[in-house]
């Protein structure tokens, strides 16, 4: 069944994921279509298909750039076994230098409450055939290890770069975030942990407090520059001058930020970086706003300045804008609440847009997110939409200033 979805003031029709058959998309088109929980990718094969990961831990396949999508199938080694199944989170499907398909996933252990087992952690495989066989897994963190690797990017000269975050906790205490990366020089054979944790230290101490969920980014000077979330309503940044072996105190960025996810690529043509994350100001994060409104922003000096604020989703009711100014007091605040209480909604409905995923591909920037919905019936809240969306935009339009109402 067809269904009709409004993007960017125009109408276009998309399919649900897997079904119908669609016209291939043509360069600078822009399309939006519901895909499956904890899709990971899409890369490119040769010949012009698509890969990527569904929930159910197979291989998907689009001919026509991701309107739709059929089942390809699991992952197997050469034996015929299956690589990766059970209780595991894939993370990052990512086209090498060598040719070769990278895919990183984790084994989650079946209750947080139990600890880690010696067979948990994060795996990476390579395929050199367009997805058809995998090679085992290699262990990448610590046997028995919290580790928990985000996105792998791979350097111009070959090395890959997987960031990573520990949560550390002790009793009567929130716990502690912590990033490092780890990183590999012969195709994800083996592989080292950075020297250098990172966490916030603000005035000397005086403000402490958590990294999360990092996402890393190569510049066109050959630095590498790492983008995490706080509470302290800022983006947190640190940089690696040695390819990720040792990075730069946590520095907060100008970028205002709730605690959410944030994802970073580079535009392989101009060499501009492309950040996507919950822009929110105060008042949204205390209103429980703080994950519906997404912004992009477009970095031309490696990440130390941003421009080209543009909305790119955002909640029925909430303020279009472009840069949220960043006062040069920082306040550690935490959201009280995931959803609005029914007196402070700004619409008929509230739209939580978060967990934004960005990957290029040619002429096109393809971002997966995750899209609920909720309004209030009769004074009690119900969930109304939960899915993830794939919407693909031109390059050109994240360059572009944001247009006036």
């Amino acid at each position: 069944m067809l269904r009709q979805i409004v993007v960017f003031g125009v109408f276009l029709v998309g399919a649900r994921a897997g079904v119908g058959a669609g016209c291939p998309a043509m360069a600078g088109e822009s399309f939006e279509v519901t895909v499956g929980f904890r899709f990971v990718g899409p890369v490119l094969l040769e010949g012009g298909r698509l890969l990527a990961i569904d929930r159910t831990l197979e291989m998907i396949g689009s001919v026509d750039k991701g309107r739709t999508w059929t089942r390809v199938g699991p992952f197997r080694d050469a034996a015929g076994r299956v690589i990766m199944k059970g209780n595991v989170r894939p993370w990052s499907l990512l086209r090498l230098k060598s040719g070769a398909i990278a895919v990183t996933f984790e084994t989650i252990p079946p209750s947080q409450g139990g600890g880690v087992g010696e067979g948990d952690g994060t795996f990476f495989s390579r395929s050199h055939d367009e997805g058809k066989t995998w090679l085992p897994p290699i262990r990448v963190s610590w046997p028995r290890s919290p580790a928990n690797p985000t996105w792998l990017i791979q350097t111009r000269n070959g090395r890959l770069v997987l960031p990573n975050e520990y949560w550390r906790t002790q009793p009567m205490d929130r716990g502690l975030g912590i990033c490092t990366a780890f990183y590999s020089d012969d195709q994800g054979q083996s592989w080292r942990e950075s020297r250098d944790s990172l966490w916030v230290w603000e005035n000397g101490g005086r403000q402490q407090g958590s990294c999360e969920v990092p996402t890393v980014v190569e510049t066109s000077d050959n630095r590498l520059l790492m983008f995490m979330r706080t509470s302290f309503q800022r983006i947190a940044r640190s940089e690696s001058r040695d390819g990720g072996r040792t990075w730069s105190a946590v520095k907060l960025t100008r970028l205002l930020s709730s605690n959410s996810e944030i994802s970073l690529q580079r535009l392989p043509v101009s060499g501009e970086l492309l950040c996507v994350w919950n822009q929110a100001s105060t008042r949204e994060i205390e209103t429980g706003y703080y994950r519906a409104r997404l912004t992009s922003a477009i970095s031309r000096d490696h990440g130390t300045t941003w421009t080209n604020f543009r909305t790119v989703a955002m909640s029925p009711g909430q303020k279009r804008v472009t840069r949220i100014p960043a006062g040069d007091r920082v306040e550690f605040l935490k959201t009280p609440r995931a959803v609005p209480r029914e007196s402070e909604m700004l619409g008929a409905e509230f739209h939580m847009n978060r967990a934004p995923r960005v990957r290029v591909i040619g002429e096109s920037v393809y971002l997966i997110y995750t899209h609920r919905r909720y309004r209030y019936v009769g004074g009690a809240l119900k969930r109304t939409v939960n899915e993830m969306r794939l919407r693909v935009f031109p390059v050109s339009w994240f360059s572009a200033v944001e247009p006036k109402d």
